[in-house]
């Protein structure tokens, strides 16, 4: 490995997140991570981006049976069909303050 990659890479692992915990909830994260055969970083590090993943996993996944997908394939495949008073609402003036 060059001297670069080695400087790069002990960089991308200088990122830190400091936790205050309670003595109780030490020792039950240091227990759940003996108990994975984990450390406890390797450990908080896991679950904590699970936990991550399945509060995001509605806004970054999309998942439809498959009858619904065909039908919204359809919608997205079809020509683009013009809206009744669409040009006319956009060319009114805002609302907003524009700056």
């Amino acid at each position: 490995m060059t001297k670069a990659r080695v400087v790069k890479k002990a960089a991308e692992q200088q990122d830190r997140l400091v936790l205050r915990l309670q003595p109780a909830q030490r020792r039950l994260l240091d227990g759940a991570a003996r108990a994975s055969a984990m450390s406890t970083n390797a450990f908080v590090l896991s679950q904590a981006t699970m936990a991550a993943q399945r509060v995001l996993a509605d806004r970054t996944h999309f998942v439809l049976p498959d009858d619904r997908w065909d039908a919204f394939v359809a919608l997205l495949e079809r020509d683009e069909q013009p809206m009744q008073g669409l040009a006319a609402f956009l060319a009114r003036p805002t609302v907003l303050k524009e700056e």
